[in-house]
């Protein structure tokens, strides 16, 4: 039974607060001084890339609120697959998937996107594909060889 923060998470919690080290911004609470580092306007939406069954689709009994009717079954085509998905604001818009080549994305949108949606997608775009690394086999090891690189 889940009962909410145990004691000492709320002590270590009012002690970051009281030594100045965390602030509230609204409903987040965040480390001092990184207020100002936040989008100021309302009307841009936050866009973000979510991996394979991450928690925000799968931690739900229904998706009603995350994923559009009409498009359940391109983020869970069955089988227990649940694919990577874009979201704006908390609402599904697009499924994505690795491209060819080792850095590249291939975004499936739903509907088209209006362009402050998109520009906000080509941001976590582009930080996903710096995260990335390519995809390679690990190199062979011959097994025929002894330390000196001779064949026995």
């Amino acid at each position: 039974m889940c009962s909410g923060p145990q004691p000492w998470a709320r002590r270590a919690w009012r002690t970051l607060a009281e030594s100045g080290a965390i602030t509230q911004y609204g409903a987040l609470t965040m480390p001092a001084g990184r207020v100002e580092e936040l989008p100021r306007s309302s009307d841009t939406p936050d866009v973000r890339m979510l991996p394979a069954y991450d928690d925000c689709l799968i931690g739900h009994r229904t998706r009603e609120t995350s994923v559009p009717a009409p498009h359940q079954a391109r983020v869970r085509p069955g089988g227990g697959l649940v694919r990577p998905t874009v979201i704006a604001d908390g609402l599904v818009i697009a499924t994505w998937a690795r491209g060819p080549g080792s850095r590249s994305l291939q975004v499936d949108a739903f509907e088209p996107l209006p362009s402050r949606i998109e520009q906000g997608g080509d941001r976590e775009k582009e930080s996903v594909v710096g995260f990335l690394r390519p995809l390679r086999a690990p190199d062979a090891v011959d097994l025929d060889e002894d330390d000196d690189g001779q064949e026995e």
